[in-house]
């Protein structure tokens, strides 16, 4: 009898863990806006072409990819047509140096803190 409970604490952990994760996800979502998407990745240099939809400035935090393989990093540099720039508009089209090899057509989302 008392493996049966055992094995019933260790189903009830597991389920509070997973309850847990999942409602970190939603809050993660709920944090974020999306802004952008990739148009190309310059590998010798790692710097993503992103074009945006939403407002970016240097020193807010940006998430690119989907949920499982997402890279979440500070925006340390932001270049419109090879020129460094502090803000940038939706409409505009960016070259972020980022931390990891990104993919064309991933989705750049802003964290709000």
């Amino acid at each position: 009898m008392a493996k049966k409970s055992y094995d019933l604490d260790i189903i009830l952990d597991e389920l509070n863990e997973r309850e847990a994760r999942s409602m970190q996800r939603q809050e993660a979502k709920e944090n974020k806006v999306k802004i952008g998407e990739v148009e190309d990745y310059f590998s010798k240099i790692s710097v993503a072409a992103v074009k945006l939809t939403g407002p970016l400035s240097v020193g807010d935090i940006i998430e690119i990819g989907n949920e499982e393989s997402a890279i979440r990093q500070r925006v340390e540099s932001m270049q419109i047509e090879k020129k460094n720039v502090d803000f940038a508009k939706p409409g505009d089209d960016v070259g972020i140096l980022v931390k990891c090899r990104v993919s064309k057509g991933e989705e750049v989302y802003k964290v709000n803190k």
